[in-house]
């Protein structure tokens, strides 16, 4: 009975980890499509301006603020893209870890492992994982909150480009 319920925890403990792990690829279509947004804002900008417009200051003001909201968003889409990842020593099921050794060793490490040790080893990356999850999500968050408010001087930016250039049909008359 005791090799059952075992092999029972570990199925329960695969589980947990196959759920804990299908958060990944979420997290990360979410930061690619951040970063994509966030590019082409960029571009939109870089599009609209010349460089007589950087020394006028309505336009070089919300031009920094925008830029500097882009950068701490980069920087939290870096850190959520790369977490820390160190952990799981000598763990079996530890990609990095298990890396680290011959594939000879490896193969008689895992084959000698009884289900009870197998258990434990991925409730601990489980629990790591979890870790590194909460982190990515923590790290989307922010950079999304940087990303909104770069919006605002974004489209300040623009406008005040379209209004320089007469651009703005509605503004200068001409329709």
């Amino acid at each position: 009975m005791a090799v059952a319920d075992d092999r029972h925890r570990l199925e329960v403990a695969e589980r947990q980890l196959a759920f804990v792990q299908s958060f990944f690829p979420r997290i990360d279509s979410k930061v690619s499509a951040l970063f994509a947004i966030m590019s082409a804002q960029i571009a939109v900008a870089a599009l609209n301006l010349t460089a007589e417009d950087l020394i006028q200051w309505y336009m070089g003001l919300p031009l920094t603020v925008f830029l500097l909201a882009v950068a701490a968003a980069y920087v939290f889409l870096y850190r959520c893209a790369y977490p820390h990842l160190e952990g799981g020593q000598s763990s079996l099921v530890y990609f990095a870890e298990i890396a680290k050794r011959r594939e000879a060793e490896f193969i008689r490490d895992y084959l000698a492992a009884s289900v009870p040790s197998l258990a434990e080893d991925i409730t601990g990356q489980i629990w790591r994982n979890s870790q590194i999850v909460d982190c990515k999500f923590k790290f989307l968050k922010l950079a999304t909150q940087f990303a909104m408010f770069s919006l605002l001087p974004w489209v300040f930016v623009l406008i005040a480009s379209s209004y320089s250039h007469g651009r703005l049909p509605l503004l200068t008359g001409q329709g």
